[in-house]
């Protein structure tokens, strides 16, 4: 099964355009701002509910953009 992994600076970029802080995307998200924060600053792996949550958020983002392909 292939791997990916978050841009998480072009996820920080769409959050900082769209919401006016990480709590209310994290909100809007369904998920905790400390786990934001965490995934955005690679504290975390990005979970299904990360990834539902995101693609949510941003119904015009597609998995393939916010998501790299790991070379094994």
């Amino acid at each position: 099964m292939p791997r990916y992994t978050l841009d998480t600076e072009k996820v920080s970029d769409l959050i900082d355009r769209a919401y006016p802080s990480l709590r209310k995307a994290a909100k809007d998200m369904g998920i905790s701002h400390s786990y934001l924060s965490k995934v955005l600053t690679g504290k975390r792996e990005p979970g299904k509910k990360f990834i539902d949550g995101i693609l949510a958020a941003f119904k015009e983002i597609k998995f393939e953009e916010i998501f790299k392909k790991q070379n094994d």
